[in-house]
């Protein structure tokens, strides 16, 4: 008898913890189904590199469209003069998709084309909108588009902003009062999708050593001295639409160090890898920078660093915080 009721006991009490684990669980799964996305999640959870060049539908403004507001992130960065918002957009239009963002126009007189200054004031503190993967065209080869935009607002105290078109579609009125982007939002790190809103898109890998490969300088062997160390970037590009992409330079700077590594020109190529310094991308490919360190015992190649690209035809350049491994 005694030992039916212990076992009875021992049974009651393992119920009574199977229900309580049951109701923690269930209120963690509440709570994790309640928490707001990150406004970073929103705004680029379905970016992904093109496979490879495309035809651009023709341009056209005429035509039935339907233009949504589907997400909004307002930055307000304390050292940036104006606010802006990066919103998500959906565009629909019963055939495909090519519109100019000259046909819209915020409250405050600014044209979505000619954002060039604003952008410029970003990108000269390192902050690049492609870490957002913004577009500077609605371009799409389906009838339905979704695009996230860039609408700078001058008036740091604005509490909402009105987006106008000239396509004959609603107004979007856009609430400024709640700033949840950060600088943090507009950095790109290694492995990041970037991209200049028009015309490409590349990744670039973490650096990796590669000291000891077979290098040429114009098909002669190219001779280093036994104490440099050799450092390579990944980097794979694809041309949207069949632009013509060059990267002309590229340097990396340590984090913990005032000298600046300059990437060997195009004229260098190494045995294994190849030189994407000036190499034409039409469609897509991948190439690698390389970086020589000529005294690394007493200038020291540091694990963290920036990697800056320069673009053909773009005035600024590409930063990226990248690693070493």
């Amino acid at each position: 008898m005694q030992k039916d009721k212990l076992n009875k006991t021992k049974l009651y009490l393992c119920i009574g913890i199977g229900l309580v684990i049951l109701v923690i669980g269930a209120f963690f799964i509440v709570q994790l189904n309640n928490k707001p996305a990150k406004p970073n999640d929103q705004l680029i959870n379905d970016i992904t590199m093109a496979d490879g060049s495309q035809s651009k539908p023709e341009e056209k403004a005429d035509g039935a469209y339907q233009i949504d507001l589907m997400d909004s992130v307002v930055f307000n960065l304390k050292d940036i003069d104006f606010k802006f918002v990066i919103a998500k957009v959906r565009v629909q239009s019963d055939e495909a998709i090519n519109l100019k963002l000259s046909h819209f126009t915020t409250s405050e007189g600014i044209a979505l084309d000619q954002v060039d200054t604003y952008v410029k004031a970003l990108e000269d503190k390192s902050l690049f909108l492609g870490k957002q993967n913004v577009w500077f065209e609605i371009l799409s080869n389906e009838p339905s588009t979704m695009v996230n935009i860039f609408i700078p607002v001058k008036d740091k105290n604005a509490k909402e902003i009105i987006l106008k078109n000239d396509l004959g579609t609603e107004d979007i009125k856009i609430n400024l009062s709640n700033s949840k982007g950060t600088a943090e939002m507009l950095q790109y790190k290694a492995d990041d999708i970037i991209t200049d809103g028009r015309s490409y898109q590349m990744t670039v890998s973490s650096a990796y050593p590669i000291t000891g490969d077979t290098m040429t300088q114009n098909g002669q062997e190219y001779l280093l001295p036994s104490t440099v160390e050799v450092y390579s970037f990944n980097i794979e590009a694809v041309s949207l639409w069949g632009d013509k992409i060059v990267i002309e330079e590229a340097q990396y700077i340590p984090n913990d160090s005032k000298e600046t590594f300059v990437a060997l020109d195009s004229s260098i190529q190494s045995m294994k890898y190849s030189n994407i310094i000036g190499k034409e991308i039409n469609e897509k490919d991948t190439g690698d920078l390389f970086f020589v360190a000529y005294s690394p015992v007493e200038s020291p190649v540091t694990y963290k660093g920036v990697l800056k690209l320069k673009v053909q035809g773009q005035d600024s350049w590409i930063t990226i915080n990248v690693d070493l491994n």
